[in-house]
C-alpha cells in the first residue's frame, strides 16, 4: 500500500467541511479552505461560516492570506475553463445562495451573490464554463430543488430552478462527456441519482432524462464525473458505498466496493485518471484506484485526522504535477476537530 505522508496542518477556528486546491497555471499553491458552525448557544441558534484564501507554496507550513465571514460554507470549487483573466471561485452557503469570487494577482475579489430562492440550504455545488457561455454554477439544496446560476460580467443571477428531489439535494455534477452537453447529475437524501438536460426553455427548469432509484441503499452524498475519463461517474453513499458508472447508462452501476464510512466527498486526480480521494465521514479519508479493466481497490489511507470523532468531509488533490518531494499533493479538512491538512501521497 502507497504511504501518505502529512506536510503541514492548519487549525480553523471554525468547523472545516470544504477544500479546493486552485487549479490555474501558476497558481496550483492557492487552495481555499470553507467552514461551517451552528452558534447553538445563541438564542435564536445562528450560523456562520468563514471562507480562508490560503498559501500552500511552502511544503511544511500553511499561510492564511485572506479571510472572509458570512454563512456557513457548505462547498466550495473553482471554475475550470472560464474566460481568460476570470479566474472563478465559487461557494454554497447555508443561508442558500452562490456566492462568488474572482482571483485577481493573488487575492480574492468578492463579485457577488446569488440567492437561492426556497433552495434552504445550499449543499452541493458544481461549476461548468460551456463554450460560448456564461459560466454555469448548479447548486443543491435542502429543500431539494436545484438552482442553475449564470456568472456574467456584471452579475451573478439565477437562470432557472425545478424541484428535483423529494428530500434534501446533497449532490450535483456536470457531465464531462462531450456528448452530453449541458447534462446535469443530481443525488439526494432520498437515494436517487438522476440525470437532466438543462438544454430546455429556462421556464420549465430542466426535462428528466434518467432516474435510478435502486442503486444506492442510502442518500447520495456526492456525484463526481471523470474529467479525464469522460464516460465514468463516481458516486458517494451515506450507505458507504462508492459505486462507478457510466456516464451514459445509469441503469446499474459497474463495480462498487465499501469504505467503511459514508462517503461524502469524491475527487478524481487531475492528471492520473485512474485516481479517487474519498472523505469518508467516520472512516476517514482513502485513495481509490480504479483501473480502467476494473477491479477498483483502496491504495492508500490517510489517518491523521482520526477516525470517529473526526468527520472527514472536506478534500481535494493539487493540481501541480507532483509535490516538491515528488509525490501526489492532497488536502484534506475535518470536522469538529477544526483542521485542515495538506499531505502527500508516495509510492504510486
Amino acid at each position: 500500500m502507497a504511504r501518505c505522508v502529512t506536510s503541514a496542518a492548519l487549525p480553523t477556528d471554525l468547523t472545516a467541511d470544504a477544500v479546493a486546491f486552485c487549479p490555474f497555471e501558476g497558481l496550483e499553491h492557492l487552495l481555499v479552505c470553507g467552514c461551517y458552525q451552528l452558534l447553538s448557544e445563541e438564542d435564536p441558534p445562528r450560523r456562520v461560516g468563514e471562507l480562508l484564501l490560503i498559501d500552500a507554496s511552502d511544503p511544511s507550513s500553511l499561510r492564511t492570506l485572506q479571510r472572509f465571514h458570512g454563512p456557513g460554507v457548505l462547498d466550495c470549487q473553482w471554475v475550470p475553463g472560464t474566460p481568460a483573466g476570470w479566474r472563478l471561485l465559487a461557494t454554497a452557503s447555508s443561508e442558500g445562495g452562490a456566492h462568488v469570487y474572482r482571483l485577481d494577482g493573488g487575492e480574492l475579489r468578492d463579485e457577488g451573490l446569488a440567492v437561492c430562492a426556497g433552495a434552504g440550504w445550499c449543499m452541493a455545488l458544481d461549476g461548468v464554463a460551456h463554450s460560448g457561455g456564461a459560466p454555469q454554477l448548479a447548486l443543491g439544496g435542502t429543500a431539494g430543488t436545484v438552482h442553475v446560476c449564470a456568472v456574467r460580467a456584471d452579475e451573478v443571477c439565477v437562470e432557472r430552478w425545478w424541484q428535483a428531489h423529494e428530500l434534501e439535494c446533497w449532490a450535483v455534477g456536470w457531465a464531462c462527456h462531450p456528448d452530453l452537453p449541458m447534462q446535469l447529475y443530481t443525488g439526494a437524501d432520498d437515494g436517487v441519482l438522476k440525470t437532466w438536460d438543462v438544454r430546455c426553455d429556462a421556464s420549465e427548469g430542466a426535462a428528466a432524462v434518467a432516474a435510478n432509484r435502486k442503486g444506492h441503499s442510502a442518500g447520495v452524498c456526492c456525484i463526481s464525473p471523470s474529467p479525464l475519463r469522460s464516460e465514468r461517474v463516481a458516486t458517494g453513499s451515506y450507505d458507504e458505498r462508492v459505486r462507478l458508472w457510466d456516464s451514459r447508462l445509469l441503469r446499474q452501476p459497474l463495480e462498487e466496493m465499501s469504505c467503511g464510512g459514508g462517503v461524502w466527498r469524491l475527487k478524481w486526480h487531475p492528471t492520473r485518471s485512474e485516481l479517487l480521494l474519498a472523505a469518508c465521514m467516520h472512516a476517514g479519508f482513502c485513495v481509490i484506484s480504479s483501473p480502467c479493466d476494473g477491479g477498483m481497490h483502496v491504495v492508500a489511507e490517510y489517518t491523521a485526522h482520526g477516525t470517529g470523532a473526526a468527520l472527514a468531509y472536506g478534500a481535494d488533490w493539487s493540481h501541480a504535477t507532483t509535490s516538491a518531494q515528488g509525490g501526489l499533493a492532497a488536502a484534506t479538512a475535518s470536522f469538529y476537530d477544526k483542521l485542515l491538512h495538506t499531505w502527500e501521497l508516495c509510492g504510486l
